[in-house]
């Protein structure tokens, strides 16, 4: 008798032990892999109509983006809800069908709304951020972010992160400099209610533009764009926070994500799966077709030094043994890294992975190169060099 039950139970067992998960429903779409493809073609992604810049709600049941004006470059916000699992086809924004306004962006609490909104008189070239609120299930009136965030010159797309600090691109640097058009991006955080004053991110300052930023609610990484060469173009790059709260060197995200286009307006999925972003393609005649994109972020997230192991000094003929820490590199999607050592080439050397623990005995005096490999479940790989000094 009880073995005529078993299949059940074990059935009974899998089903309990199985997670609940609901998929995410993106206008019908199926999901990307880790090549880019064009967002609802004909849905959002219409052919010979300029969209860019997209920000889905935190329970993406809300969606907003832009589309410019092929004429002057004005800019209209559209919206789309998913009502009963069915979205609505986009249309203009209602709450602010009459302004020119660019680049929506939902708040991590899905609450409000920024946005860049031409100043008057300045032919669309000049922006600022704007904010609208949520109220009593609708929207509010849109405000203007006061000073510090605004100011005479442009700013551009804002984005924020769970404790209201918005992260945004600005040329305000060029004030009072001649043909001076380079854009840097900047933060302001949300203390007692207010903003503080502006502060640059100066780790990625240089002398091309960096824009199009987008934060990651908890602030452990952000993705911009930024002028490469005239072989690629604009291209997406990458940093994340280090255990100090420093931001490491941005780096060019993967290839097979960046193109020979210009690739901006980057956003990033509530449960980090997914990147969308816009890329425009522009001719002798300038921009000609401009559409949203999205990518599993498989090859987009990588292996980073998080808490970084300082460079050794030993002594010849004596035994050593240190603990690497164990936060050593992180990655944003995945907690099961698996870290190796060039200790073939260094014979001395031993590394215990599982214990996190390097030993040896120094043969003869010199210099090394130890090189720690984290590699990801998708194969990516990060390299970090430590330098081992052996003396008498």
């Amino acid at each position: 008798m009880i073995k005529r039950f078993l299949p059940l139970i074990l059935v009974l067992v899998l089903v309990s032990c199985s997670p609940s998960t609901e998929s995410t429903d993106y206008f019908g779409q199926p999901y990307p892999d880790s090549i880019p493809v064009i967002f609802a073609p004909d849905i959002v992604s219409v052919k010979d109509r300029l969209e860019h810049g997209l920000s889905f709600s935190p329970d993406s049941r809300e969606l907003a983006f832009g589309i410019l004006n092929k004429d002057d470059f004005s800019g209209k916000i559209y919206y789309s809800k998913r009502i009963d699992n069915i979205w609505t086809e986009p249309v203009v924004f209602e709450s602010l069908k009459d302004e020119c306004v660019y680049l929506p962006y939902f708040s991590p609490d899905g609450e409000s709304l920024l946005f860049a909104k031409s100043q008057p008189d300045m032919n669309n070239a000049y922006t600022d951020i704007w904010k609208i609120d949520r109220l009593n299930n609708d929207w509010g009136a849109p405000e203007l972010l006061p000073t510090p965030l605004s100011s005479v010159n442009r700013e551009a797309n804002a984005c924020m992160t769970n404790d209201g600090t918005i992260y945004f691109s600005s040329n305000r640097n060029c004030d009072g400099k001649e043909n001076c058009y380079t854009a840097d991006l900047f933060y302001s955080r949300l203390i007692d209610g207010e903003y503080q004053s502006v502060k640059e991110v100066s780790e990625f300052v240089s002398v091309n533009d960096e824009e199009s930023v987008f934060i990651s609610p908890n602030e452990d990484y952000i993705i911009f764009c930024r002028y490469t060469d005239n072989k690629t173009q604009m291209d997406l790059y990458i940093s994340y926070r280090d255990i100090n709260s420093n931001w490491i060197e941005p780096e060019r995200v993967d290839s097979t994500i960046n193109s020979v286009f210009w690739d901006r307006r980057p956003f990033i999925s509530n449960d980090n799966k997914f990147l969308f972003f816009t890329r425009l393609q522009i001719g002798k005649n300038g921009l000609t077709e401009s559409d949203i994109y999205w990518v599993n972020t498989t090859k987009l997230f990588k292996p980073f030094v998080y808490n970084s192991v300082s460079d050794i000094t030993l002594k010849v003929g004596e035994n050593f043994e240190m603990t690497i820490p164990t936060d050593y590199y992180r990655d944003i999607d995945d907690n099961r890294l698996y870290l190796s050592t060039n200790k073939d080439k260094i014979r001395w050397i031993e590394f215990n992975s599982e214990k996190m623990r390097l030993s040896g005995t120094p043969a003869n005096e010199g210099e090394f190169e130890l090189i720690f490999t984290a590699t990801d479940e998708h194969n990516n790989k990060t390299l970090d060099t430590i330098k081992v000094t052996v003396v008498k």
